[in-house]
């Protein structure tokens, strides 16, 4: 039996865990994870970088056939400025679909400066299964089934 929508939206909630670098939350008939990877600004003695990447996913519901679909949108830049012979250079990338990703990173020296202070040490994870493990779960113990794609 498939959960009433509004009930199954007011169950979107209780995904939120303080202790979670992401969060969900509901606009319409939609959820919506966030998770804000990395964002820093780090100063070397010649250098100055910027990188920020974020990761959303987006789940549509279909109450009528008590489906839903997904998806996946990852937004990557990042830009230098280096001194001696002045040089800048920025980076963009970005993904819209489906996808499995795990990185991380790590940068040692510097000032780097994060929304959580400063440090002379850059860390940073990603694992895409933690923030889409949970919803889907929610989705499916609540008799959701995820909608057959083209071939499927």
């Amino acid at each position: 039996m498939t959960t009433p929508l509004p009930e199954l939206l007011a169950k979107v909630a209780t995904l939120n865990d303080p202790k979670n670098p992401f969060t969900y939350e509901v606009k319409g008939n939609t959820i919506v994870g966030k998770w804000d990877i990395v964002s820093a600004k780090s100063l070397y003695p010649k250098e100055f970088t910027t990188i920020d990447k974020k990761f959303s996913i987006t789940v549509e519901l279909d109450e009528k056939k008590g489906t839903w679909k997904a998806k996946e949108k990852s937004q990557d830049s990042g830009g230098s400025i280096s001194g001696g012979g002045i040089s800048f250079g920025t980076s963009t990338n970005s993904f819209s679909g489906k996808s499995s990703n795990k990185s991380f990173g790590f940068e040692l020296g510097g000032i780097n400066k994060t929304k959580d202070g400063v440090s002379p040490i850059l860390t940073w994870s990603f694992d895409s299964s933690k923030i889409k493990g949970p919803l889907f779960e929610l989705l499916e113990s609540n008799g959701w089934t995820k909608k057959k794609g083209l071939f499927g």
